[in-house]
């Protein structure tokens, strides 16, 4: 009866506490496209007639070929490093990872596949 007991408040701890844990994580999702218009605090990606427009800040990832070069630059001139628009630019093929957070999209890594 004793084990009985522990096991039932065993399972329910467990339950309530992975149900907890899932609602304070955000799902990542990702969306391909070209980019139709770039600035410091938007990006703006389009798949067919599809249009996803996305929050960048300065914890939004970006990787490009060319990133690291310029980064190294930037902070060699004293710069902070660099800005989406440095390295995003109107028709590149990229490749964007978000969450949604308040109806908005917030892109947390942008990836440029070509130009």
């Amino acid at each position: 009866m004793k084990r009985r007991g522990c096991v039932a408040a065993l399972l329910v701890l467990a339950l309530s506490g992975s149900g907890a844990w899932a609602q304070g994580t955000a799902r990542v999702e990702s969306f391909v496209g070209v980019v139709k218009a770039v600035s410091g605090s938007s990006v703006t990606v389009q798949r067919g007639t599809i249009t996803g427009i996305f929050s960048v800040d300065t914890k939004t990832h970006v990787g490009a070929k060319v990133a690291t070069t310029k980064t190294q630059a930037n902070k060699a001139a004293g710069k902070p490093g660099l800005t989406i628009p440095e390295v995003v630019h109107v028709g590149d093929q990229v490749t964007v990872r978000y969450q949604e957070k308040n109806d908005a999209m917030i892109a947390t890594d942008i990836r440029v596949a070509s130009r």
